[in-house]
């Protein structure tokens, strides 16, 4: 009874956080060496109640920077963005910038689940994403998520198994669940249990970092 209460509350703290839609458009200077990687994702991208450096994906800079690699980050992110929202704007970001994307990171995960969107929507339309992706040779690394065990356990299961198949059917990078270190941890998240602190993106980002480079998906040239 106490999770199935902490759920909904999870939920109804979800629904009612300010809904802070920020597209990223800046154009990249055709000239910069710079490779791009886009974040793709939601909501938990969007440093909620923090700094905009305290993000992943401006953290995730910091780091290739640091270590002289000739990458930039574009923080793609739309707070309550589903699976279908995030294929209609996808053409944005790769019309917006001057140079292709040569990585995408893509993390999907709340906003379909709490929708109640059918598995096989979902999962058509990761297929998508990833597909347009693929046309313009884009690197992709999809983190695998889950939803709370403790809620619509069929539901659930459905949609954690959506990850392999669509990888094994499109030959993409997965890692596996991308709040592994961090879920649950009460010293890694806001007081409202949902949204994450500095300190939180600090371990992802590193992980994203060390998952980029120990699968040669980025170079130090």
């Amino acid at each position: 009874m106490i999770k199935i209460l902490i759920s909904i509350i999870t939920i109804l703290l979800l629904i009612s956080c300010e809904n802070n839609d920020i597209e990223i458009k800046k154009k990249v200077d055709k000239s910069s060496k710079n490779k791009i990687i886009l974040a793709l994702w939601d909501s938990l991208t969007a440093w909620y109640n923090l700094d905009l450096a305290d993000s992943y994906p401006m953290q995730l800079q910091k780091i290739l920077t640091q270590k002289w690699y000739d990458y930039k980050v574009i923080n793609a992110w739309v707070s309550w963005n589903t699976t279908l929202q995030l294929l209609d704007r996808l053409d944005l970001y790769l019309t917006e910038t001057d140079k292709t994307p040569e990585i995408a990171i893509i993390v999907i995960w709340w906003n379909d689940w709490l929708r109640w969107t059918k598995i096989s929507d979902i999962e058509e339309n990761i297929e998508q994403i990833i597909n347009r992706l693929k046309e313009k040779n884009i690197k992709i690394v999809l983190w695998w998520m889950k939803i709370p065990p403790n809620l619509w356990i069929s539901y659930g299961n459905d949609f954690f198994n959506i990850y392999e198949k669509v990888t094994k059917k499109t030959s993409i990078y997965l890692i596996n669940f991308f709040l592994e270190w961090v879920a649950w941890k009460h010293d890694l998240n806001l007081s409202d249990w949902i949204h994450p602190n500095k300190k939180w993106y600090e371990i992802i980002s590193k992980n994203v970092f060390e998952f980029l480079k120990n699968n040669n998906l980025i170079q130090n040239d």
